[in-house]
């Protein structure tokens, strides 16, 4: 049948189904014309219906100042911690296209990530809002699963420790740098984004989540500790940010490890737990990883880290409220390496917070021992361990009402960032 000419009442009432192909199916127009014609015995030209789907808002094809609109709100919100869905002329976007189109407009894209654009004040059909949070599970739910979960990782860690392949260095610790530097950005990260300096704080968390994409990569059995630092970072003030760095985490493990790996898993039920029930969650799950490496006959040294890690954890969770004097360890100076003084840094953080002021005074001078070795001052982590001992130094003295003490320390945080750190 040739080509026919239909009057506004026709198009109207096949309307539902043009749009239900073209708009809900996302077929092309070549496959939505000949569909009308057999299906409906609707002989209009392509030329029609573009017509028709400019009237009707079903263009799939988003303008400049769209991209530019919805690119610019969705930055806005991720730097508060907000996930963005968008919806243009009714119809949800598919952020991949947009990404495509930015590829073809690098000049565009370059413009957007260096804020040389402005959200515009036009009235855009554009429709943005946070996606529906999956149901929260009650950790009840989960702890169903646990013996499961505990099994799969018990066997995770014998197969690391016993494979000819990694047994050779499942005693040393992750690349002890990258760790410390890690832990220095998602701390100063966590600082930041806490008294609302949000640009900053955001750029030092992503800094850190590269460093732990590194850390991923190396496939450490001790992997479990580094990924709670992130996941337990924030409050419930920052519970959306949280869920964010969930999400993150679970993405780079499942590239690496593959959907099967318990730790994937693992994440995956963490980002339906309530704030509580996360952190009852992964104190259990820590505590077990501590007893199997003990079982399986770690070094010392090795336990002596876990062991540290883990009461740091439970009392940046608030799982501990007080850390005893006794908790950690004793180290003698000079045998410890860079992780040992990391690890020996971060428990002075949680004393101080506990207002245990002379033992934390106590652990900073071990620091600081370690520090001023010269031999140690060649450690590639060395920087990182000296801006986190002048920070610590600035913290004891604030928390303890010493204010001057505490400005003096803080002033020599701000000389050493800037001299070793002045991308920081």
């Amino acid at each position: 049948m040739s080509t026919s000419v239909y009057t506004d009442q026709e198009w109207a009432r096949m309307r539902p189904h043009i749009t239900r192909l073209y708009s809900d199916d996302a077929r092309p127009l070549k496959e939505v014309v000949e569909t009308m014609r057999l299906r409906h015995d609707f002989h209009a030209t392509p030329r029609m219906y573009k017509h028709r789907f400019k009237k009707w808002g079903l263009d799939k094809k988003y303008k400049e100042k769209e991209v530019i609109q919805m690119s610019l709100l969705k930055q806005q919100r991720s730097v508060v911690g907000k996930q963005s869905i968008f919806f243009v002329r009714g119809r949800q976007v598919n952020w991949e296209q947009v990404e495509k189109y930015l590829r073809r407009r690098p000049d565009l894209e370059t413009k957007i990530k260096a804020g040389m654009l402005k959200m515009s004040s036009s009235n855009f059909d554009i429709v943005c809002r946070s996606p529906s949070p999956e149901p929260v599970l009650h950790v009840s739910s989960v702890l169903q699963y646990t013996d499961e979960l505990l099994r799969l990782l018990n066997g995770y860690y014998r197969s690391c420790y016993h494979g000819s392949v990694r047994r050779s260095h499942v005693d040393q610790v992750v690349n002890c740098s990258v760790t410390v530097r890690c832990y220095r950005r998602l701390d100063q990260a966590r600082a930041m984004i806490m008294v609302n300096m949000m640009k900053p704080g955001f750029q030092a968390l992503n800094k850190s989540l590269d460093d732990l994409g590194s850390l991923v990569k190396e496939r450490h059995p001790t992997l479990i500790f580094y990924l709670s630092d992130f996941v337990t970072a924030f409050d419930q003030r920052h519970e959306a940010l949280t869920f964010e760095l969930l999400r993150h985490t679970h993405d780079t493990m499942l590239v690496v490890f593959g959907e099967g790996h318990p730790l994937v898993w693992l994440l995956c039920r963490l980002v339906r737990l309530s704030h509580k029930d996360r952190n009852e969650f992964i104190a259990i799950i820590l505590e077990a990883a501590v007893d199997c490496f003990k079982r399986l006959r770690v070094g010392d040294r090795m336990i002596e880290r876990l062991s540290c890690h883990y009461i740091v954890l439970l009392g940046h969770m608030g799982t501990r409220k007080e850390i005893a004097r006794d908790s950690f360890p004793e180290m003698d100076v000079a045998s410890m390496d860079s992780a040992s003084v990391s690890y020996l840094g971060r428990f002075a953080d949680r004393l101080i917070v506990s207002r245990d002021f002379e033992e934390a005074g106590r652990k900073t001078d071990i620091m600081l021992a370690w520090l001023q070795s010269a031999p140690n001052q060649e450690n590639p982590a060395w920087a990182d361990l000296q801006l986190f001992y002048y920070y610590l130094k600035a913290h004891g003295g604030f928390s303890s009402g010493d204010h001057v003490a505490g400005d003096a320390w803080l002033h020599r945080v701000s000389q050493f960032a800037a001299q070793y750190f002045p991308n920081m």
